[in-house]
């Protein structure tokens, strides 16, 4: 009797260690992306809608206009807002956002009439929201 209770409980143990495994290492996708904890604007590219979560709760929705050429949208993923070295807003991408080959990263956000220039892909949006980006987002998630 006492072996058998000792085999049920080993194989009882051996049975769980699988699952505490997979539990302690989350899979990096969409369901650990939570708003206005993680990111404080939503993108959706292939729409060219914004969000924009504001720290009152109250949300903002715009969708960027055909007269504002986009230029090249980031790959989804979770984007830090931060500025290049001339103090141009640009988006950065951390180690967890998965990019094509040969992207670098950053995508450099312009106003509507500005003009891109230098290697980095560029994304044109209207002033007034790259002025609310530059003043109250930290990071943006670009939607699929």
């Amino acid at each position: 009797m006492k072996r058998l209770m000792t085999l049920a409980l080993l194989t009882a143990m051996l049975s769980v260690h699988p699952v505490a495994s997979k539990a302690a290492a989350p899979v990096a996708d969409e369901a650990i992306f939570v708003e206005g904890t993680r990111y404080s604007a939503v993108f959706e590219a292939p729409q060219r809608r914004w969000r924009l979560l504001s720290a009152d709760g109250r949300d903002v929705r715009l969708r960027v206009a055909d007269s504002c050429a986009l230029g090249s949208a980031p790959p989804p993923g979770l984007w830090l807002l931060t500025r290049d070295g001339q103090g141009q807003p640009t988006l950065l991408a951390p180690s967890a956002t998965a990019l094509p080959a040969g992207h670098s990263g950053q995508v450099r956000l312009l106003d509507c009439d500005q003009a891109a220039a230098g290697p980095l892909s560029a994304m044109a949006v209207p002033r007034v929201l790259l002025d609310w980006l530059t003043e109250h987002s930290g990071s943006v998630y670009v939607a699929r």
